[in-house]
């Protein structure tokens, strides 16, 4: 028989004190994210075997198909139910034990500590399915949301997506060389399902690049069928130094390009909050077209890196050098234009000392 259902919050808060709405395109990524890992839990924990093109049985998707609830006031929190839709009372499904995973997922990668994991996912492949899932649902690092989830009384479990989706990447990529992982940026020209590959054009030296994908990047790329993409995998270089062809690709995404609206930047277990939202509008570098650009005059801050996720990290590198280098430093030590800028900072953002270090 079924098992009675199992309630969770989920939560997205911004550094908005009382917010009560949230973008429509956060929110749909959150729900779809958290409903396919949801599927994919519930499929390792029957002991179904997952194979490389997962195709999700149409039980399973009826029987741990999520329902979202009316949302509760305050910050934007929805609360989430198992097992309160028809379902075949003939099967027992511990719906409580499926987020009880759920959440020792989330719990991992808050913490850091990843071995709890293989105990939710034995298998690898699985077990990185399932990273990139979360990494999916979780709002885009500099969005300025955080997503949490919390089941019954228990504390809520808080991912800052700047933290969270480089940890993801960090494990994606543990088995691959750090210096033969190479992130590309080309035109999507061409898609073989069969052979599961994409081909990609250099926008400088406009050779063709074969890409060979995970199954799961599938979806990626068939909502991205033309424009800029970023992938991410094991290179090959040709005679000239450019990439020809790339194996083991763990990331496929379109190139962003949409403005970055920072309110707090996190760099280690520091904090440093903007008096107003620092706002920056990457572009592509000109020469080669390979790694996001921004710039602040005003900060003298110019920051770039291959993907979206590595450029927060660099403008967040930056202001943290900055600070302990002007504001940290007595002014009888600097000269009148640091002291400017010494003084753009202290007007500028301020580092939260209370901040705990969460993922």
């Amino acid at each position: 028989m079924a098992g009675p259902e199992a309630i969770a919050t989920i939560r997205l808060t911004n550094d908005e004190d009382g917010t009560h709405e949230v973008p429509a395109d956060v929110l749909a990524r959150t729900l779809s994210g958290l409903q396919q890992l949801v599927y994919l839990i519930a499929t390792t924990q029957e002991n179904r075997r997952i194979r490389d093109r997962f195709r999700l049985p149409q039980e399973i998707q009826q029987r741990y198909s999520l329902s979202c609830r009316v949302p509760q006031s305050g910050s934007y929190a929805m609360p989430i139910a198992l097992g309160s839709g028809d379902v075949d009372s003939s099967l027992f499904t511990n719906y409580s034990d499926l987020l009880s995973r759920t959440e020792m997922l989330f719990s991992s990668i808050q913490t850091g500590q990843l071995d709890p994991l293989f105990d939710v996912f034995p298998d690898e492949k699985v077990r990185n399915r399932a990273l990139r899932e979360v990494r999916k649902l979780l709002p885009k690092p500099g969005e300025g949301w955080r997503f949490g989830f919390q089941r019954d009384d228990h504390p809520e479990i808080l991912l800052i997506p700047d933290n969270a989706v480089p940890l993801i990447d960090r494990e994606l990529a543990q088995d691959t060389p750090e210096n033969t992982v190479m992130t590309v940026t080309g035109e999507l020209i061409r898609i073989d399902f069969d052979r599961r590959t994409v081909v990609l054009r250099h926008p400088v030296t406009h050779k063709e690049i074969e890409c060979v994908y995970v199954d799961e990047l599938e979806e990626t790329m068939i909502e991205n069928r033309r424009g800029m993409i970023q992938a991410t995998g094991r290179f090959t270089l040709d005679d000239e130094g450019y990439p020809n062809k790339l194996t083991d690709v763990t990331q496929l995404e379109p190139v962003d390009l949409s403005p970055i609206s920072l309110k707090i930047a996190h760099w280690n277990d520091r904090e440093f909050r903007f008096r107003q939202p620092l706002t920056f509008n990457p572009s592509l570098d000109e020469e080669s077209q390979q790694f996001y650009v921004v710039e602040d005059p005003v900060l003298t801050l110019l920051a770039y890196a291959q993907t979206r996720e590595q450029l927060l990290q660099e403008i967040s590198e930056q202001i943290a050098f900055m600070w302990d280098a002007y504001v940290g430093s007595s002014e009888d030590e600097l000269t009148p234009d640091a002291l400017r800028l010494r003084q753009k900072l202290i007007e500028t953002v301020s580092e939260n000392r209370n901040a705990t270090s969460k993922v």
